[in-house]
């Protein structure tokens, strides 16, 4: 699996941290005067206290939202400090191997070290073009411009973050740390998507023409070796002598053009439900609220004025406009009070 896919580009990234000397600062967390910490334990106090989304009753009464909610393309993110990586099993063998070498399957296997702390980070965020032109260039110099300040507090301590100037070089710093992700999560499609198929008699054809190639060989062999050459001649295989390794080539051609096509056509991102961007889904969760309140309201309304009481609705919550009312990103309602 790429990095993009169902038009959303999942991102992930390792940022080495320079853990090096002690620095004297000023608590983030409520204790009095200068104190003195390591450079990770600066970032650690910098990412807990960062607001996050007001995801709950709690972080609703804090009033911080989140950075990232300035950003509206901005689906998910995570950092996380990966001082060591752990032992995490064994790696997958066969047993049958294992059987015959006798291998101890409860003994543990090296694991790898680090020389310094990283700050490993992942966000799924909207691609405007499905193929990903620009991209993730423009996403990072988008959001240097958003939250440039907490941005430096985070990074303030990883190595070559002093070339960091400007949004350009925010994204070529970034860009420099980032690795490939192997398993991205998303929502699924609530209709069948329209895939295009990959053409079954296409994948059959050059291998099935060499298999044919090989099928005749062998039988013209057979009749040879059972007195009926005359058969074989009838049916022009005689003189073919060529036929048989010729009939091989096209099989294993055609095998190897068919794994290269599955394999192509496997590698192409899966196309994006409708209306999963966060605008949409955004104006989504809006429309679900306002829309209960609503049809609570009408209960006890008279029926005859429920068209007039509709049509009222359509006009002031726009549902068709991402633009007007709808939800602000990084809350979970849109008004005190509507349901989570």
């Amino acid at each position: 699996m790429a990095n993009i896919d169902v038009s959303t580009y999942f991102f992930t990234a390792a940022v080495p941290v320079c853990n090096e000397g002690v620095v004297e600062h000023r608590s983030l967390t409520g204790a009095k005067g200068v104190i003195k910490s390591s450079p990770i334990h600066i970032v650690r106090e910098i990412l807990e206290t960062l607001p996050t989304a007001l995801q709950s009753h709690a972080t609703e009464e804090i009033g911080l939202n989140s950075p990232f909610s300035r950003n509206l393309r901005t689906h998910f993110t995570r950092f996380v400090i990966l001082d060591q990586p752990n032992f995490n099993g064994r790696d997958h063998s066969n047993a049958l191997v294992n059987a015959v070498m006798k291998v101890d399957l409860l003994a543990a296997q090296p694991v790898d070290q680090i020389t310094c702390p990283y700050i490993f980070w992942t966000i799924d965020f909207d691609l405007p073009d499905p193929a990903g032109a620009g991209e993730p260039r423009r996403y990072f110099e988008e959001l240097w411009g958003q939250m440039e300040p907490e941005l430096r507090s985070i990074f303030q301590y990883c190595y070559g973050f002093d070339q960091v100037k400007d949004a350009a070089s925010f994204a070529t710093y970034i860009l420099r740390c980032q690795i490939e992700t192997t398993m991205p999560f998303h929502d699924y499609w609530y209709i069948p998507p329209k895939l295009s198929q990959i053409s079954i008699p296409g994948l059959a054809l050059i291998p099935g023409i060499g298999a044919l190639m090989l099928l005749g060989s062998l039988i013209a062999g057979f009749l040879r070796w059972t007195g009926w050459r005359w058969a074989a001649d009838f049916v022009g295989w005689s003189g073919w002598t060529w036929a048989p390794w010729a009939g091989l080539g096209v099989l294993i051609l055609g095998l190897i053009i068919d794994y290269y096509w599955v394999m192509a056509k496997g590698r192409k991102p899966y196309p994006a439900s409708p209306g999963a961007d966060l605008r949409n889904v955004l104006k989504a969760l809006y429309l679900q609220q306002v829309f209960t309140r609503f049809a609570t309201a009408q209960q006890r309304r008279d029926r005859t004025k429920w068209g007039a009481e509709f049509r009222t609705f359509l006009t002031a919550t726009r549902p068709g406009d991402l633009d007007g009312p709808t939800q602000s990103p990084g809350v979970i309602r849109s008004q005190p009070g509507d349901a989570a």
